[in-house]
């Protein structure tokens, strides 16, 4: 078995999939372990996860900032994790680790218990369900909801019973939006960086056009089948002259819709960065933030409605040197 959230199409967040425990929890031995790399223990279990990533966020694309702070994806949450079978061979596995150990006789009665009772629930519809537990979860306290207590549990068909703290497609929206990747902006000056003149407007505008970008986190696995996808679209680029010698220092524009993606261009706009003093030999920095709109559908579908609202997203571009220099004007008479 694997470690970690499963990957598909480049998606770059990964959740350590070990559960603490694989015996019910009435057992006393202690199977915590490192939840990052490593050889997988016979006991991991392996996230049904998926994420798919759009080619708009492609190379040279950031995972996005949140404007509301730090965000993290969920911190555990229960899956389908085993069929009958298979948790009678991952626990014979299991048998066989413990084998000489003081935990080897209590797991081997817990076996023997769970094959004399249903024979694992063999000829029946339903699944084994584990928890899956992020990195970070690992550091909680034992007090919070990420407690693997009642380890793997048997779930009918049907749906988890209530309080299982089931995945759900609120869960994978947030998996979604934490693995999405963002393209840096190309802002694009003229005059250009290096022929900026005193009193003179900075007009803005992109090389290319910004795309949307799409993820979509979804879970097929054992007859249950859920999906999310978050979808983001850029509404605003601010540029930042670097300096406080500019009138106005900052400006900022809305993106329009063109040709499938969504462009910037302020040769019309009220607003346009106008440096005031020269650069005196050195350079300004001039920077610029795009921010994105992104919501979030329960579906495999990006555009579905009704679409749910996600903090904004953040993205910069990369900074750029502008040297700004006078015009010597000559007035003869």
């Amino acid at each position: 078995m694997r470690q970690g959230l499963t990957r598909r199409a480049g998606s770059a967040v990964v959740l350590a999939a070990l559960a603490a425990s694989l015996l019910p929890a009435q057992a006393h031995a202690d199977f915590g372990g490192d939840p990052g790399g490593g050889t997988p223990n016979p006991w991991s279990i392996e996230s049904h996860v998926t994420l798919t990533m759009n080619q708009n966020g492609g190379e040279g694309s950031k995972h996005l900032v949140s404007a509301a702070g730090a965000w993290d994806p969920p911190a555990c949450w229960y899956e389908p994790a085993y069929t009958a079978e298979g948790f009678d061979a991952s626990f014979q596995a299991l048998l066989q680790k413990l084998a000489g150990t003081s935990g080897g006789a209590d797991a081997q009665k817990q076996y023997d218990k769970l094959k004399a009772d249903g024979d694992f629930h063999r000829n029946e519809q339903g699944a084994w369900w584990g928890m899956v537990k992020s990195k970070k979860a690992w550091d909680l306290p034992s007090t919070t909801p990420c407690t693997q207590s009642p380890g793997i549990q048997w779930v009918p068909a049907g749906g988890p019973p209530p309080g299982l703290l089931p995945v759900t497609p609120q869960m994978l929206s947030k998996i979604a939006y934490g693995a999405t990747k963002l393209p840096s902006p190309e802002v694009a000056l003229s005059p250009s960086a290096d022929r900026q003149t005193v009193n003179l407007p900075t007009f803005i505008s992109f090389n290319r056009p910004l795309q949307p970008v799409s993820v979509t986190a979804s879970l097929d696995y054992l007859g249950y089948s859920i999906a999310a996808s978050t979808f983001a679209v850029p509404v605003s680029l601010e540029v930042d002259a670097g300096t406080d010698e500019a009138s106005p220092r900052t400006c900022t524009y809305p993106f329009t819709a063109s040709g499938g993606g969504y462009v910037v261009d302020s040769s019309s706009n009220g607003c346009n960065v106008t440096y005031q003093r020269s650069s005196r030999g050195g350079t300004f920095p001039l920077t610029g933030r795009v921010k994105w709109k992104v919501s979030w559908t329960a579906s495999k579908d990006p555009r579905a409605t009704p679409a749910n609202p996600l903090p904004d997203g953040l993205t910069d571009a990369a900074p750029q040197a502008v040297v700004v220099r006078e015009i010597q004007t000559v007035v003869t008479h």
